[in-house]
């Protein structure tokens, strides 16, 4: 059995489409709907910087930061403040002054290195927001003091690797996978990257102007899902660290200077606040020659941002973003406390995948919008907060821990006609698994066969083993994956179900859809008036039959509350006011 589910689960990595374990409920699909013109994968806005060989400066001259293959397959998150009690890291030590966790040498020819600096977007002062990833950017990609950003680049080609920057919320990590035969090569030139980046006026222009097209372009005009989740973040965030988005916001980066992001860089990219990772097989003389190398580094900068609990905020609820398009975007979500070390975790982690894993058929949500009805491409749920990065995201999420959580849904654009309709289907769902649904003895137990499998995806490689040790390490905590896999095996249908109503507060899920004809979305919300599924037509222009049960539940859906209580809740904003 677990042999079947591990096969399962690798078809599921390897496979282009969505995946398909097996349904938990019984549904008879009727056909999906048609599939986005867009990226299938749904890129996420750039929060990368990567000096590669050959294609970095041509990449960011188009807009947008897009991360390498290599850094995409080889490289989570994050939960609750650090604690030195509890078990740590491999190999933690310090040597020279400079922090080290180094996993065991492995026979592999490839080694990881990862210069992780606690401070990242939240440490962005008030109007620069932006700055954490601009700076990394420049500094990654714009040069050193004894290269250019051409000769850069052309330094980095022949031994085959990158140096790339990923900037999340309270973490900044530079990291390399390169063959070990080419270290002494690499090694010189990540150190200058951080130590010595050369700010050169023109690549600060060219840098910043291409992250402003990142965000006027990209994200408002042809990335209308991730418009959706960045504009969810802001939503569930105002008043908080992670408030900004990290790419930023057109006015604050038209009036940042290359001054500015210096004195960014000086405060957060210190010894105090870095530990650097090694994995693969490296030589045992690695860390000691990487600790003489950035002794050079400022010894200390800025205080840490402090990242308090994120509060619900009541209104709005619901945050409407007038934009012309042919399907609308939706995605909903709520802050929570919920974190790795929670005894709660594996039991969430079930309810999550029987709710909707990612890029999977298994969940109520896939196959109830998308097989049952056609509504949309996929239909998802996340317990942390989730950065697509390429076709392996589920299980690339490295660099990114957070202390403060949140649980999302991603709804794939669906046609203006159903999307309240689609909304009501989502919010219906998890109203029932919370009542009259709740998870079954056996949808459990599938759920369980499928991730005792899947979870063996998340670290396959040494370069994704660094990964989870360092979020480890940044959250106080240790052999995370470890202790989640052993925990699954035992957990009951009951522990889910109440670990799950623990847990899950429908009302306060707030939502942001992108699309058009927001004015009278606005008055169907306020009003819970009704939103029927219109299903799509045959080639003849016919409604094909549906199950008298389906369309009974149809009705069910809608009648479900959208919760919004007064016009508070509700605020339309229009396209070219996002992120400004």
């Amino acid at each position: 059995m677990k042999a079947l589910a591990l096969l399962g689960a690798l078809l599921a990595a390897c496979s282009h489409g969505e995946a398909r374990p097996g349904p938990i409920t019984a549904a008879a699909p009727t056909g999906a709907g048609p599939a986005e013109k867009a990226n299938p994968d749904g890129g996420s806005p750039g929060d990368s910087a990567t000096a590669t060989g050959a294609s970095a400066k041509e990449r960011t001259a188009s807009g947008g930061a897009q991360e390498p293959r290599v850094a995409g397959d080889e490289i989570g998150r994050g939960s609750p403040p650090a604690s030195t009690s509890q078990e740590r890291g491999p190999g933690k030590e310090k040597i020279k002054g400079v922090e080290f966790l180094a996993l065991p040498p492995s026979d592999k020819p490839l080694v990881t290195i990862a210069l992780r600096f606690k401070g990242g977007a939240a440490d962005d002062p008030a109007g620069n927001a932006g700055a954490t990833l601009l700076a990394a950017r420049i500094m990654s990609e714009g040069g050193t003091k004894s290269l250019d950003a051409k000769q850069l680049q052309q330094a980095l080609f022949p031994i085959a690797t990158d140096i790339v920057a990923r900037v999340d919320k309270e973490e900044t990590t530079f990291f390399a996978i390169v063959h070990k035969d080419n270290l002494d090569k690499l090694v010189p030139i990540l150190v200058d990257v951080v130590g010595n980046p050369r700010w050169e006026a023109r690549e600060f222009v060219r840098l910043r102007d291409a992250q402003v097209l990142d965000v006027s372009r990209r994200l408002r005009q042809g990335d209308d899902e991730n418009l959706g989740k960045e504009a969810l973040g802001e939503l569930m965030y105002r008043d908080h660290p992670y408030g900004r988005t990290s790419v930023g916001h057109v006015s604050d980066l038209h009036s940042i200077t290359l001054e500015d992001l210096q004195q960014q860089a000086e405060d957060l990219f210190t010894l105090d606040r870095l530990t650097v990772g090694i994995s693969g097989g490296y030589p045992k003389d690695l860390p000691d020659r990487l600790a003489t190398a950035l002794d050079a580094l400022p010894n200390r900068g800025a205080a840490v941002a402090q990242i308090p609990p994120a509060r619900p905020n009541p209104h709005p609820r619901f945050r409407l973003v007038e934009k012309p398009a042919e399907a609308t975007a939706i995605s909903c979500g709520m802050p929570w406390a919920l974190s790795h070390k929670d005894p709660d975790w594996p039991a969430i982690s079930v309810a999550r995948s029987a709710i909707g894993e990612h890029r999977q058929f298994n969940g109520r949500l896939m196959q109830r919008l998308r097989e049952q009805r056609g509504l949309n491409y996929g239909d998802y749920a996340y317990i942390e907060h989730f950065q697509q990065q390429g076709g392996d995201a589920s299980t690339a999420q490295n660099f990114r821990a957070r202390h403060q959580q949140d649980f999302t849904i991603w709804l794939r654009p669906v046609q203006n006609e159903n999307r309240l309709f689609a909304l009501r289907a989502a919010l219906y769902e998890i109203q029932r698994s919370l009542r009259e649904e709740p998870f079954s003895p056996e949808e459990v137990e599938q759920t369980k066969g499928f991730l005792d499998g899947y979870l063996l995806l998340y670290d396959q490689t040494d370069a994704r083993k660094l990964g989870y040790a360092l979020d480890d390490d940044f959250l106080g905590m240790g052999k995370f994956l470890e202790q989640w896999r052993a925990s699954l095996r035992s957990v009951t249908a009951d522990q889910v179900n109440a670990a799950w109503r623990k847990w899950m507060k429908p009302e306060e899920l707030q939502c942001v859809l992108v699309g058009p004809g927001m004015e009278e979305a606005k008055k169907t919300i306020l009003a819970d008036a009704g939103t029927p599924m219109h299903y799509q037509k045959d080639a003849q222009g016919n409604v094909p039959q549906k199950p008298a049960a389906l369309l009974e539940t149809d009705r069910a859906v809608d009648r479900t509350s959208f919760g919004a209580k007064d016009p508070q809740d509700v605020e339309i904003l229009p396209i070219d006011k996002m992120f400004e």
